[in-house]
């Protein structure tokens, strides 16, 4: 589609913008954030055929065509590449530009009939105003953009590029109820992604018993596994926000039973993995099981440590390193607490060992005492006893020799 004039007016504007979304878009180290559903990000629009020209075409002019085609991509991508507004405050600034263009871009599809395009663009719009902070009218954008979703023809909607839209817009209004604390309204959005995302997954996962086939896992698996744990995970989390801490582990627990039966898991699968096993010792940790917690958290990190030596990816090295650094710190502080339980534990123990032995030595001394004391106590009556004897014979021997003297 072409853009309208208000874009090519402003050429030298869009072009700055765009510029800055191409370093960003290259370098950027931030990629989605934890709660955000893997399902927003889709593959820019085709762009449409050129006829056949019955004359010769006119010069191309590669730099408005290299212009247009990043902006389209630029569209679809840019909300996923903001990092914080704090320290990148021009960042801050080009994205409210570039959401201020959607926006526009947006009104022209509106004059059409609803189509993917137009629905893709308005989740877009809601990823990025949610990506500034402005959660109550992202809110509004997201439910927007699922009203798109929802006047999709049937045929269109049963596609699984459709479906996945479909739970993004149920997880974004969860993500802005949740963060304006609304965690009991965001429940049902959250199950109703986790619905969405359990049929797509059901569709393509292998049967039971089934072994995946070597090699890479299929895309389409991919997809809806990572879906499926992104799910769990948000849905847990909204668990743990609304004070029902046994439903949140039952939870996490499906994704990670989930995981344990594919064994194998793609590079994305296995990101969405590493985040749910975050979040499950988070809980475990905040209900004073920091052991368990310590548990989920190592081998969250062993998968991001892994697969960042491993992937050939930048997005998935970028991904995998922010998550290991988010967990770095609780496994730190967690660990240090454990050893320190653990030396207060060892040198009780050893102050309690130290104290029975004591304790035994002096009941040993005591009884030893006694036992001498009840020996001497005997001796002395043995003694006091033969004397006593000894007195009572002598005295009857006087007798007899009193008695021979009459």
């Amino acid at each position: 589609m072409m853009l309208n004039d208000r874009f090519r007016k402003s050429g030298s504007r869009c072009a700055a913008i765009l510029g800055m979304a191409t370093a960003i878009c290259l370098s950027s180290c931030g990629e989605k954030e934890s709660e955000t559903p893997a399902s927003t990000e889709q593959p820019a629009p085709a762009v449409e055929a050129a006829p056949e020209a019955a004359v010769a075409a006119p010069e191309t002019d590669h730099l408005a065509e290299a212009r247009e085609a990043l902006f389209q991509h630029a569209v679809y991508t840019l909300g996923q590449k903001v990092t914080s507004p704090d320290e990148f405050p021009q960042l801050n600034t080009m994205v409210k530009d570039m959401l201020e263009l959607m926006r526009t871009y947006y009104g022209e599809l509106q004059k059409g009939e609803p189509c993917e395009e137009r629905a893709r663009l308005a989740l877009q719009i809601a990823s990025t105003t949610r990506n500034l902070g402005a959660y109550a009218k992202a809110q509004g954008e997201y439910e927007n953009a699922l009203s798109e979703v929802e006047s999709l023809p049937e045929a269109a909607k049963s596609t699984p590029e459709v479906q996945r839209m479909l739970s993004a817009c149920h997880n974004g209004i969860g993500v802005c109820l949740l963060a304006q604390n609304k965690a009991a309204e965001a429940l049902p959005k959250y199950e109703a992604a986790l619905a969405v995302d359990e049929a797509q997954y059901q569709a393509v996962a292998p049967k039971d018993g089934e072994e995946l086939p070597d090699g890479e896992v299929e895309p389409g698996l991919s997809r809806a596994a990572t879906d499926m744990l992104d799910s769990y995970r948000c849905l847990g989390d909204c668990q743990r926000a609304v004070d029902d801490p046994e439903e949140a582990r039952a939870t996490y627990t499906k994704g990670h039973e989930l995981a344990q039966r594919l064994k194998r898991l793609s590079s994305e699968m296995s990101i969405a993995y590493a985040k749910l096993l975050t979040s499950l010792g988070n809980l475990d940790n905040s209900m004073g099981k920091p052991k368990e917690a310590m548990g989920s958290w190592v081998v969250a990190a062993k998968i991001c440590q892994s697969l960042n030596a491993s992937s050939p990816k930048l997005e998935v090295k970028a991904e995998t390193k922010r998550c290991f650094e988010a967990l770095l710190p609780a496994i730190q502080s967690v660990g240090q607490q454990l050893q320190a339980d653990q030396s207060a534990a060892q040198q009780k123990s050893e102050e309690e060992k130290a104290a029975a032995e004591a304790a035994a030595a002096e009941n040993a001394a005591a009884e030893k005492a006694a036992a001498e004391r009840l020996a001497a106590e005997q001796k002395a009556a043995e003694e006091k006893a033969a004397a006593e004897k000894a007195a009572a014979q002598e005295a009857a021997n006087k007798r007899v020799r009193n008695r021979r003297r009459r």
